[in-house]
């Protein structure tokens, strides 16, 4: 009829078809929800991390408690033992802060280095060369009775004398003096050869320079044993200032000129020995 409208093919009540077709609740949305795959993956993780932290800790406290057991275990006799060193008698050396330390040398064979800081109180030390050695296996293999007691050196028994590492010395050198001791006589001869007895003194004409015995606070007494023919020696080097009696304070510096170098052992002293300064 033309009074009714055609029915709209879209014009229905959705609410009378089934609630399943249309997305309403099924039976699965009205039970319980289960985990999905993502939450399993999440917590495998989590329990994965949480085991490796507790082996981590398993084995950090299995490795502390066997280092404590080692180290209560440790063998005493494994500990280092102090070493203990000696140098031969006839080597000594001066603990003045200070003292040159001069070597020993066979006679013709003087080293030109020096051995001693340039100060104004030289400490020197003389020390016997390869006969030292000898001698002490000498006095090990032999028995006390067989070793002979060396007699005191008498002055006629030592030969003093002086020498320079140089003739020359540029601006920036210093020299490096040196007392040499021999043995002439035809026996061993003991000798107190310590920087008590050593003196050094540099002049330039009449004019006293400097010497050794201004400023030295405590001289050192050595004996040592002197063997026929091997020649000892002490070094110092003189660092090119001027020195007066007692330390007193003097302002002039050596200039460039010829020196001359005297040394003494006691009561035996050597022949001047020259050197220019530039």
């Amino acid at each position: 009829m033309a009074g009714t409208p055609p029915d709209d093919p879209y014009d229905h009540d959705l609410s009378a078809e089934d609630p399943e077709e249309f997305g309403g609740p099924s039976e699965l949305d009205r039970q319980p929800g289960r985990p999905s795959a993502e939450v399993y993956r999440r917590r495998r993780l989590a329990a994965g991390l949480a085991a490796l932290v507790v082996l981590a800790l398993l084995i950090g406290l299995v490795v502390w408690i066997g280092s404590l057991l080692g180290g209560s275990q440790e063998d005493p006799d494994d500990a280092p033992s102090p070493t203990v060193s000696s140098s031969p008698a006839a080597s000594p050396t001066s603990n003045a802060p200070t003292s040159p330390e001069p070597s020993t040398e066979e006679p013709g064979s003087a080293s030109a280095s020096p051995t001693a800081s340039g100060t104004q109180s030289p400490s020197p030390s003389v020390s016997e060369s390869g006969s030292a050695s000898a001698s002490a296996d000498a006095t090990a293999s032999a028995s006390p009775s067989a070793t002979p007691v060396a007699q005191d050196c008498q002055p006629q028994d030592l030969s003093v004398s002086g020498a320079t590492d140089q003739t020359s010395y540029a601006v920036e050198q210093d020299p490096v003096l040196e007392l040499r001791i021999e043995n002439v006589g035809e026996d061993p001869c003991r000798a107190n050869v310590g920087t008590s007895q050593q003196v050094f003194t540099v002049t330039s004409g009449s004019d006293r320079i400097f010497s050794t015995e201004d400023c030295q606070v405590e001289g050192e007494d050595v004996q040592m044993t002197l063997e026929p023919g091997v020649q000892e020696s002490a070094r110092f080097t003189w660092d090119r200032t001027r020195s007066a009696p007692e330390c007193a304070e003097v302002s002039s510096t050596p200039g460039a000129g010829t020196y001359r170098l005297v040394v003494s052992l006691g009561e035996i002293t050597a022949q001047p020995v020259a050197f220019t300064l530039q």
